[in-house]
């Protein structure tokens, strides 16, 4: 007799970490830019260029790159920009790592400040998080059946050894494919409406994809969703004006990916990258067409529910049959949903801030503060950051900018999630409004999109290996042919007919039975069956 066994393919976290650190430096003005007065905006982000895999630890190599708005005297434009760089290079220990492992690196920028230290110097100071993992395919084999020599040199599996008894069980287990990697690069071109004038500097923009939607199809991945797109510019020949365009571009684009198909769940995040906006002429050669590139990072993962029939018992009534066991861990998908929170808050501008007169653009992130499993969901707490930019009263300071925190709770409702299951948060922001009520206040709304994705342990045993011997003779001439048996609490037909040396078909036959379900009490005719002799 033979085993024939089937695979199990699982992806399991080998090890991974988190750090939080601090990027900072002091940064010199250019000498090709005027004096800082007032630091009105900032903005940064992180550029990661680098995973370097070692023993028990990976090197992250990367910049926060940095922007900022500032008001200054010095010169008869009002506003100016000025854009730098702090190169970093981290550690962050995982052990059990080694120099051949994928590592898979996702970051967050929780505050950027930039301070003025005088008029040509300003301090950059940022936190930053990063958060890695490794993952390893895992295999293990399960019996799922038992197969004659005969069979197995003939290739017929239906061939089954005489005398041989054998129950199964069916298990459902999700199986997913291995983390993937891929730069999703949104490319656009932006003609300036009519009522614009042409553009001779930009001073400063903004590109964040909102509603980021997937839909699987065969070997590929369809994206869809806007790109909100802020720019804020010096006009030709008006050197103390200042225009500015907020529209949203569409994006609907493929992503290649070998494997995945239309049944399959999707895992996929997104982590957009710095972005790049050039203003280009147009047929006539005026300055009113903008160029914009936005990298997005993206991991893939797909997950699929597998429903394997595997081999749970077996015994012989022609040799003394023994099964070899193993336990085997593996995980299910409980659930994967998206929630949509909506939030308000009234906002005060500070009285030493100049009068707002029009709202120009706000931009914000998600930051969930506390999280917990609690009876069928998870209950989450958090903050939406707000960073909002408005033109103001005062022409020599044409700009301000206010920034506020709007606080939310939110209960994800997840019927039988338990604390021993783990999931994955993602979170993002759809829309944001910002309306004035007056000259020093402002009511914003957002539109939160936070999804789940929720897995629960699970273990089974299964069969690894078979080995079987020669009939006990005298063990066999010890037993009595016919038995009387009175059924017990919690034994199945197959647990009698196993212990007795039947079978459940000859117990059914022998005692005119219609079903394999017995009762406490019932009294049961056996007789004792011998193979192969």
């Amino acid at each position: 007799m033979k085993l024939s066994s089937e695979t199990m393919i699982t992806n399991q976290i080998k090890c991974h970490g988190s750090i939080q650190t601090t990027l900072e430096d002091d940064v010199n003005v250019p000498d090709t830019k005027p004096d800082i007065d007032l630091i009105i905006k900032q903005n940064g982000c992180l550029d990661l260029t680098e995973i370097k895999c070692e023993q028990n630890k990976c090197v992250l190599r990367g910049s926060l790159q940095f922007e900022l708005l500032y008001a200054s005297h010095d010169d008869i434009r009002p506003v100016h920009n000025m854009k730098g760089q702090i190169p970093f290079e981290e550690t962050v220990n995982l052990d059990g790592l080694t120099e051949t492992d994928d590592v898979f690196c996702s970051y967050d920028l929780e505050d950027c400040q930039i301070q003025l230290i005088h008029s040509r110097k300003i301090s950059v100071r940022a936190i930053a998080g990063f958060h890695c993992r490794c993952e390893e395919e895992a295999s293990d084999p399960a019996g799922i059946d038992i197969l004659s020599d005969e069979a197995v040199r003939t290739g017929m599996e239906s061939l089954s050894p005489d005398g041989l008894h054998k129950q199964f069980d069916t298990i459902v287990y999700t199986r997913s494919t291995p983390r993937t990697r891929d730069v999703f690069r949104i490319k656009d071109e932006i003609n300036l409406p009519k009522g614009k004038p042409n553009i001779d500097t930009i001073l400063y923009y903004e590109m964040t994809p909102q509603n980021l939607q997937t839909r699987l199809l065969e070997d590929s991945v369809r994206i869809t969703g806007d790109l909100h797109v802020f720019v804020l510019y010096v006009p030709v020949d008006e050197e103390r004006r200042m225009e500015y365009l907020e529209t949203e571009c569409s994006i609907d684009s493929l992503v290649s990916c070998s494997g995945c198909n239309e049944q399959m769940i999707p895992d996929i995040s997104f982590q957009p990258q710095c972005g790049t906006m050039e203003a280009k002429p147009d047929e006539d050669g005026e300055q009113r067409i903008l160029e914009l590139e936005l990298p997005v990072n993206i991991t893939m993962k797909f997950y699929e529910d597998v429903e394997l029939s595997i081999l749970s018992d077996a015994y012989s009534t022609a040799c003394e049959l023994t099964l070899s066991r193993q336990p085997v861990h593996f995980e299910r998908l409980l659930l994967k949903t998206q929630n949509v929170i909506r939030v308000s808050e009234q906002i005060k501008a500070d009285e030493n801030q100049d009068k707002i007169l029009q709202i120009c653009t706000a931009s914000g992130r998600v930051q969930i503060d506390e999280q917990e499993i609690q009876e069928n969901g998870i209950a989450l707490e958090g903050v939406v950051e707000l960073d909002i930019l408005y033109v103001t009263e005062n022409d020599d300071r044409p700009l301000g900018s206010l920034r506020a925190a709007i606080p939310f709770q939110h209960f994800m409702e997840i019927k039988g999630i338990s604390p021993k299951d783990h999931y994955l948060l993602q979170t993002d922001i759809n829309q944001i409004s910002v309306i004035m009520l007056d000259a020093a206040e402002i009511e914003a709304k957002a539109v939160l999109s936070i999804g789940a994705i929720v897995f629960t342990p699970a273990e089974c045993q299964v069969v690894c290996e078979i080995t079987e011997a020669p009939q006990d003779l005298e063990r066999l001439q010890k037993m009595p042919g016919i038995v009387g048996f009175i059924v017990s609490d919690n034994v199945s037909l197959w647990d009698i007919a196993k212990e007795y040396q039947t079978s459940t078909e000859s117990i059914m036959a022998l005692n005119g039975l219609t079903s394999e379900e017995v009762h406490p009490g019932d009294r049961l005719l056996l007789a004792k069956q011998v193979d192969g002799l």
